[in-house]
Formats: structure tokens, sequence, C-alpha cells
């Protein structure tokens, strides 16, 4: 046979062939980019919880979703190790950024019930009348507490109903005004100075069943080193598995 050899097809299985070598780096991030996008808009929309511990997973996922394919394996391999990938990272996340905890007594009552297993959030940001878990000095811990006074808020009470900077942070929700504290709540060294202004770096807590709870009222504001996360997940209990507000 003679003349030019004929120009070779194009293999899609040539590891020199670049156009592969994108198609394999595409089809491994997809599912993590994917993924990503899901919770971000899930987020947004307030569909999925915003669970900022959760965030490395992404990272490291579309970072390893970008590497795998590098080895030229077949597509669809790539695309079950990348899947596959998703086990083990979220695993070693979940137990670096996240705990549980075990409601204990009807402190929280109506929202959480005693025997709740909670997921917490430890990177968690401070959200006001979010629920948190506490480990205060002298105290049983760990504490389930609702989050209501930030630093240079004044608190005060009066008629049935907490305020922080005159913003009713209890009863929530408009509710009828409790029975615990009609002119001032139940007395403790910290509740019989109010009103007070909370200082730079202190948190004020309360139970969402005061005639039982043991908190800020009693003990005092905390620091930010007692607060040890934000309860963000039902795991088990009257809530079944969901969120909690």
């Amino acid at each position: 046979m003679t003349g030019a050899d004929p120009k070779p097809a194009f293999a899609p299985d040539s590891p020199t062939d670049h156009r592969r070598s994108w198609a394999r780096v595409a089809v491994g991030m997809a599912p993590s980019l994917v993924a990503l996008a899901l919770w971000w808009g899930g987020t947004a929309a307030g569909v999925l919880p915003d669970i900022r511990g959760l965030f490395p997973v992404f990272v490291v996922w579309v970072f390893a979703s970008a590497m795998v394919p590098l080895a030229y394996i077949r597509k669809i391999y790539c695309l079950l190790i990348v899947l596959g990938l998703l086990v083990p990272i979220t695993a070693a996340v979940l137990a670096m950024n996240f705990r549980t905890a075990r409601v204990e007594g009807p402190s929280m009552l109506p929202v959480l019930v005693e025997g709740d297993v909670l997921l917490v959030d430890e990177r968690a940001d401070l959200v006001p009348l979010g629920i948190y878990v506490l480990e205060v000095e002298g105290e049983n811990n760990p504490l389930v507490k609702r989050l209501v006074g930030l630093p240079g808020q004044t608190m005060d009470a009066r008629y049935g109903r907490l305020f922080a900077d005159d913003t009713e942070v209890h009863p929530r929700r408009g509710d009828a005004p409790d029975t615990w504290n009609t002119d001032r709540p139940v007395p403790s060294i910290f509740t019989s100075r109010l009103p007070r202004r909370l200082e730079d770096g202190q948190y004020f807590f309360l139970g969402d069943n005061p005639p039982v709870s043991r908190d800020s009222r009693q003990f005092g504001p905390v620091g930010r080193e007692a607060i040890r996360g934000r309860v963000v997940w039902s795991l088990r209990g009257s809530h079944g598995f969901g969120p909690v507000e």
C-alpha cells in the first residue's frame, strides 16, 4: 500500500487524548458540584438546615472529584469512585465537626422532650434564639438552652416576659405571658439585679420551660468558650429525624 498513513481516528480510551482527560474531570466533578448547588439552594430557600460544619465535606469532595479522573480509568469507574468517596469524607467531617447530645429533664418543653437525641454543629455561628449545648463550670453538663441575649444587649423581665433591648425574647411568637415572673423572674443572684447590660463576650441563655429550668437566671451569662455548638437536627425522639427550631 502506497501513500501517507491515514490519520488515526479519535480514540476515547487513549490516555494522551486531552479531550478525554477533560471529559473525565467533568464526569468526576459533576456529582459533587450538583450536590453543592442543591445544598446551597436548599439552605437559601429554608428547605435544608444551614449546617456550617458540613461545608468541608463539599470542599474535600470537589477536590477529590477533580483528582480521581487523572488516574485514567474508565469514566464509569471515575463516577463510582467519586460517589463512593462521599461516605468516608462525610464520616470524617461529622466526627471532627459534630457531636450528639441527649436532652435531660423537662427544661426545654414543649420544643424538646427528655430523651431526644440531637445533632450539634460545633462550628455553627451564634444565632439569636437558636438552641445550643453548654458546658458551664459547676453545672450538670451538657445543658441544652436557648440563646436569648447577646453581648451589649440589656436584659430585663417584667409582667411574665423577658426582653433583650426591649425586644421580647420569651415567650416567643406572641404566646401568653408565663406565671414564673409576674413581676420579676425566678429570684436568683443575676436576675435580682435586672435590668442588666451584657458585657462583651457574655451570652444569656434561657430554658423554654422556665419554671423548671436552671439557666442564666441562676448561673449568670456565659462566655463563648462554654458554648459547645448549635442544635441543628433531631436524630431520634419527639421530632423524629428532622429539623429543630
